[in-house]
């Protein structure tokens, strides 16, 4: 970390340059001594990464950041947020703390937070934060989170595994690092209950396996899109419960799933087409999403549904104009005109849609590819309500 940047000058000279291009001002001389103008502009960079991301500190004067990378592993002050509000008691350690997000959102929650970080670097750059922020419950760990471990005991024990240990992206617990299926007896010998956030492309099944102690499993959307799966254990459980989370601006829609009847009822399209949003479509919850929201499926694999009366539903909601049986001639109407497309359950994809039938991804109105029950192959004409 090189503390010339804190220099009240280039903290200003920074935040004026929001706008500009960082790589184009990385190739200028710098203005300042002891601070390079590439150094500058990765700061100016990082700035504009983290807008929406991390809109408090967008344009916070004092606050560094660290490289690329341990921004793009690191949460969202959104759902941030709603971790802190999710875990309970008064001591947290976080084992693999990196920019330390989740740890500020802790420290609102918690009396007592410990972070931990073994990279040197992104631990000073943290603890500077924290301390720039008045983030004063914290105590900043820089070595392996597990050695500190032993002979302590916290309410909560976080842990973030670095999925990039090897040349490929890590998705099982047991390559990432630390390797929590191989640590997770001890580490609940010194917690009330330990949460991990996984890999969004973890198989629930896998976790299921890996985790004795097992309690909750959480998949956190942010408008839909899914971005965090959380899994809770904890010594004594009953039964794995799995939550379905969505998170807006202003609210927060939770779906609990639990047991229905694996009877589902197919239709073919009615006045209203459903899609659920992505954390629903990960725990695969059809079942319950057809009996809670009273819809249909269109078929067992197509994950649309349907209803003649307008739902509430989780997810999108659609307005059926019009059904086609899909063939070449229904799609020469269609040819060159502007539209979204959705395919699901159908032997091409998008854009492979979109090059066949020249179709310009413009417009308010969707094509939905999509095959039924009985494998008839259709086009829904459809606007977004």
């Amino acid at each position: 970390m090189n503390s010339v940047l804190l220099q009240p000058e280039i903290q200003l000279y920074i935040i004026d340059n929001l706008n500009e291009d960082p790589h184009a001002l990385a190739l200028k001389p710098s203005p300042f001594e002891g601070v390079s103008m590439p150094e500058i502009a990765a700061q100016i960079g990082a700035r504009k990464r983290i807008r929406t991301k991390l809109p408090s500190l967008y344009n916070q004067p004092g606050v560094l950041f660290p490289p690329q990378l341990n921004l793009e592993q690191s949460s969202s002050e959104q759902t941030a947020a709603f971790k802190a509000n999710l875990l309970k008691g008064s001591t947290l350690i976080d084992l693999t703390g990196g920019f330390g997000i989740d740890v500020m959102a802790f420290a609102e929650k918690f009396e007592n937070v410990t972070y931990c970080e073994h990279n040197e670097e992104l631990a000073e750059i943290a603890a500077h934060n924290f301390k720039t922020l008045g983030k004063e419950n914290i105590e900043v760990y820089t070595g392996n989170g597990i050695d500190l471990i032993e002979g302590g005991r916290w309410d909560v024990i976080y842990c973030d595994p670095d999925r990039r240990t090897t040349a490929k992206r890590a998705y099982r617990l047991a390559d990432c690092e630390p390797n929590i299926e191989q640590l997770e007896e001890k580490l609940l010998q010194h917690c009330d209950s330990l949460w991990i956030k996984a890999a969004p492309m973890l198989d629930i099944g896998q976790a299921k396996t890996s985790l004795k102690h097992l309690d909750k499993i959480l998949v956190v959307a942010v408008k839909g899109e899914v971005k965090e799966l959380l899994l809770c254990c904890k010594k004594v459980t009953m039964e794995v419960t799995e939550c379905a989370i969505n998170l807006f601006d202003d609210q927060v829609s939770k779906d609990k799933i639990h047991d229905v009847s694996d009877v589902v009822n197919y239709s073919t399209p009615l006045s209203y087409l459903y899609l659920a949003h992505g954390a629903l479509m990960k725990l695969q919850a059809y079942s319950y999403i057809a009996e809670k929201y009273g819809v249909s499926k269109l078929a067992q694999s197509s994950h649309i549904f349907t209803s003649e009366q307008l739902k509430d539903f989780p997810g999108r909601r659609f307005g059926v104009k019009a059904i086609h049986d899909y063939n070449k001639r229904t799609m020469s109407s269609f040819k060159g005109q502007p539209c979204l497309v959705i395919a699901k359950n159908f032997p091409m994809n998008v854009a492979q849609l979109r090059q066949k039938w020249k179709l310009k991804d413009a417009g308010n109105d969707y094509l939905i590819f999509t095959t039924l029950h009985d494998g008839q192959k259709v086009v829904i004409e459809a606007s977004q309500l």
